[in-house]
C-alpha cells in the first residue's frame, strides 16, 4: 500500500523515501522551496487568519440580521405568522338610536349588505385567480381600478378588511354572494346602516355618519376603530360618538394550513351602543322649521334660523336652520353630483346658521345694554331722556327709527319702543352733560351674558361671535374709536356679531332672573336595558349675571314691548309673554336688514325663550316676530289670553 505522504515520480517509484512533512520540516525558514516560494511562519498563518476574518464577518452579519429580525421586525413577523394561524371574526356593534324629548324615534338602524375585501386573504398575485378576484371586486363593487388599488393597499398594510360598497339591494347581494363565495378575501356581509326619520328639520342637530377617513383612522385606531368602520361626522352623531358606537365583538379562531377551523382561542360578544334622548321637542322643531321655510321661500330670502331654550336649565327645545339638507344622502357615501348640488347652492344648506352663523344683533342687544347701565348706576328705573328724533354730535346725526322721536323716555319705554336716543346716551353719553357706559363696560357686560365666546353647546361648529374694541379698531381699521362707534354698539349695530343661540341664551338669562346656563341638546343616554348611563346636569356659567333688581326692570321693559310697544301682536297668545324686536343693518352701504325677534313666555314663570332670525327679512315685525308668535301659539295652545 502506498504511503499518501510520500512523493512519487511515477505511479510506482517514490522520489525518495521521505515523507512530505519531513521535507518541509527540513527546510530552513529563509530557504526558498522549489518554484521560488518562501514559506515563513507568518506566511503559514495568513490563509488561516484570512479565513477566520471572513468567518467572523459572516457571523457578525448574521448576528446583526438575526437581531434586526428578532428585535425590530419580530413583532411584525410574529403578527404575520399569527395571522396565518389565527383568524379574527369581528361582529360589529349595533349603534345606539336617537329619540326626542318625548321618546319619538328620530334615528334607527336598518339591515343592509356590503361588499368587503381582505387583501391578505386574496390569491397570490402570481395566481391566475388573483386577476379573477380583482375583476369581480371591480364589477360588483362598482369601483374603478385606481380606487380599488388604494383600498387594497389600505387593507394590505393594516391586515384588516375594507368596505368597497354599501347599500347593496337584497336580490343583488344574493347574486354577488353566489358569484364570489369561492373567491378568497372577498365577502358579502349583512350589517346595519343609519336611517334618519325626522327629515331636514333635524339634520343639523342629528348630523350623519360616514366611512372613517384616513385622518380619523390614525386618530382613532388606538381606540379599537377599524378601516371599515363608520363614524359620526357632524351633529350629535359626532359629539356623542363614544356613547353611540358601542363595542365590537371579536372571535379569534385557530385555523390549519387549509384555512379550516381547529379551535376557538377567544370569543367576546358585541356590546350595542347607548341610545340618546334629546332635549328637542319634535313638534316645536318641525313647527318652527315649516314657518321659517314659508317665510324664506315667500320672500326669496337667503335663509333663517331659530333657537328655543328652557330658561330653567339651558335645555334646547328647538334648534332650526333653513334651508337644510337630507342627512340620509350621506349614509353610505354621498354621490359627487348630490354633493356638488349642495355645495353650489348659494343659500348653503350645509351651514348651521343657528350656532355657526354670526350676524349684527340689531336692537335685540338693547336689553343687555339696559342691564349694564342699570347695574353700573348710569341710569335708574326713573331716568328719562327726551327723544326728538335723534342726537347731533358735531356734524354727525344719529337718528331714532321714528321720525320726530318718542318724547320723554325711561328705560322700560326705551325697550318697549326700541328708542335709539335713550341707548345712545346710556351707552356713550353726549360729550357734555351725560356720561355713558363706554365701550369697555358695554363689552364687559356683553361677555358676562355670553357674547364673544362659545357657549359650550354639545354640538360641533359653534362660533364665538365678535365684540369690537378701541384697540381692535386702531389695529385693523387704522382709525381711532369715536363716540359714534359707541352709539352704534349700544344699539347693536356696527361691528358687533352674535349667533342666534347667543341671543336666545341671554334672553333665557333675563327670563330666569339672571342665571346663565350652558345650552345643551342631549338630556341622557341609556344602555340597551334602559338603564341610564349618562344624565346631563345643568351647568351654570354665572349664577347672577346682574342683580335681580336690574333684571326685573329689563323684564318689565320687554313685557311692555308686548303690552303697548313693538311686539303687540303677541297679545293674541294664550299665555303672557315679553319680547324685543330687532332690525340689523348689513351689506354695503347698509341698505339691507336682518329681521330679529327674541322673547320669553309665560312672563310670570318662563318655560321658553325663543329667538328667530330671518336673513334679509326687513324689520323685526316683518318676518321674525310672526314666525315666533305662531310657533308659541302652537306650543301653548290656541286659547286667547
Amino acid at each position: 500500500m502506498k504511503d499518501p505522504f510520500e512523493l512519487y515520480a511515477d505511479a510506482n517509484k517514490p522520489i525518495r523515501s521521505q515523507r512530505v512533512g519531513d521535507i518541509i520540516d527540513a527546510v530552513p525558514p529563509e530557504q526558498p522551496l522549489e518554484g521560488g516560494e518562501r514559506m515563513t511562519g507568518a506566511a503559514n498563518d495568513f490563509p488561516l487568519r484570512r479565513l477566520l476574518v471572513v468567518v467572523a464577518a459572516v457571523c457578525l452579519v448574521l448576528v446583526v440580521r438575526i437581531s434586526y429580525l428578532q428585535l425590530v421586525r419580530g413583532s411584525a413577523y410574529r403578527s404575520i405568522a399569527e395571522g396565518n394561524r389565527i383568524h379574527l371574526d369581528v361582529t360589529k356593534s349595533l349603534r345606539g338610536v336617537v329619540y326626542d324629548l318625548d321618546g319619538n324615534l328620530l334615528v334607527k338602524n336598518v339591515p343592509d349588505f356590503r361588499l368587503r375585501i381582505t387583501a391578505r386573504e386574496l390569491p397570490r398575485r402570481t395566481d391566475a385567480k388573483y386577476k379573477e378576484a380583482l375583476v369581480a371586486i371591480s364589477e360588483y363593487g362598482q369601483i374603478d381600478q385606481e380606487q380599488l388599488g388604494q383600498e387594497l393597499e389600505r387593507s394590505r398594510l393594516s391586515g384588516q378588511p375594507v368596505t368597497v360598497r354599501t347599500f347593496i339591494p337584497y336580490s343583488e347581494a344574493l347574486a354577488i354572494m353566489s358569484a364570489v363565495h369561492r373567491v378568497p378575501g372577498v365577502s358579502i356581509d349583512a350589517y346595519y346602516a343609519r336611517e334618519y326619520l325626522a327629515g331636514p328639520a333635524f339634520s343639523h342637530i342629528l348630523g350623519y355618519t360616514g366611512k372613517i377617513s384616513e385622518v380619523e383612522y390614525k386618530e382613532l385606531a388606538e381606540s379599537g376603530y377599524r378601516l371599515d368602520d363608520t363614524v359620526g361626522k357632524t351633529g350629535v352623531e359626532l359629539s356623542y360618538e363614544n356613547y353611540l358606537r358601542g363595542q365590537d365583538g371579536e372571535r379569534k379562531i385557530e385555523v390549519n394550513n387549509r384555512g379550516q377551523e381547529t379551535a376557538v382561542v377567544s370569543d367576546s360578544p358585541a356590546v350595542a351602543g347607548d341610545n340618546l334622548y334629546l332635549t328637542i321637542d319634535q313638534d316645536l322643531q318641525e313647527s318652527l322649521y315649516a314657518k321659517l321655510q314659508e317665510v324664506v321661500e315667500a320672500g326669496d330670502l337667503p335663509g333663517a334660523s331659530a333657537v328655543v331654550i328652557d330658561p330653567r336649565s339651558g335645555a334646547v327645545r328647538a334648534l332650526v336652520t333653513y334651508p337644510s339638507y337630507d342627512d340620509n344622502l350621506f349614509v353610505g357615501g354621498i354621490s359627487q353630483d348630490e354633493y356638488q348640488k349642495l355645495t353650489a347652492d348659494e343659500r348653503n344648506p350645509l351651514f348651521n346658521r343657528a350656532i355657526t352663523g354670526t350676524y349684527p344683533s340689531g336692537s335685540t342687544f338693547k336689553p343687555v345694554v339696559a342691564a349694564a347701565a342699570l347695574e353700573e348706576g348710569v341710569i335708574t328705573a326713573t331716568s328719562t331722556v327726551e327723544s326728538n328724533g335723534g342726537i347731533q354730535i358735531d356734524r354727525f346725526f344719529f337718528p331714532d327709527w321714528k321720525p320726530g322721536g318718542h318724547g320723554t323716555t325711561n328705560v322700560t319705554k326705551a325697550l318697549a319702543e326700541s328708542v335709539n336716543t335713550f341707548f345712545y346716551l346710556a351707552g356713550g353719553g353726549d360729550n357734555e352733560t351725560t356720561s355713558g357706559l363706554g365701550v369697555e363696560r358695554i363689552t364687559d357686560y356683553a361677555k358676562r351674558f355670553g357674547l364673544a365666546s362659545r357657549l359650550g353647546i354639545d354640538l360641533p361648529g359653534e362660533s364665538d361671535g365678535f365684540l369690537p374694541s378701541k384697540a381692535w379698531k386702531e389695529e385693523y381699521k387704522d382709525e381711532p374709536w369715536y363716540i359714534g362707534d359707541t352709539y352704534h354698539l349700544a344699539i347693536g349695530q356696527g361691528d358687533i356679531l352674535v349667533t342666534p343661540i347667543q341671543v336666545a341664551s341671554y334672553t333665557a338669562t333675563i327670563a330666569n332672573g339672571g342665571t346663565f346656563y350652558e345650552p345643551y341638546v342631549v338630556e341622557r343616554t341609556t344602555n340597551q336595558l334602559g338603564e341610564t348611563v349618562y344624565q346631563h346636569e345643568p351647568k351654570i356659567h354665572n349664577n347672577q349675571v346682574v342683580s335681580p333688581h336690574s333684571i326685573s326692570i329689563v323684564q318689565q321693559g320687554m313685557r311692555e314691548a308686548v303690552t303697548y310697544g313693538s311686539a303687540r301682536s303677541l297679545l293674541s297668545l294664550p299665555v303672557t309673554s315679553a319680547g324685543k324686536t330687532g332690525t340689523a343693518q348689513f351689506g354695503d352701504p347698509n341698505n339691507e336688514t336682518h329681521s330679529w325677534f327674541t322673547a320669553f313666555a309665560p312672563y310670570e314663570s318662563p318655560e321658553l325663550a325663543i329667538t328667530v332670525l330671518v336673513e334679509g327679512g326687513g324689520g323685526g315685525n316683518d318676518a321674525a316676530l310672526p314666525a315666533a308668535r305662531e310657533a308659541l301659539r302652537e306650543y301653548f295652545g290656541s286659547t286667547a289670553q
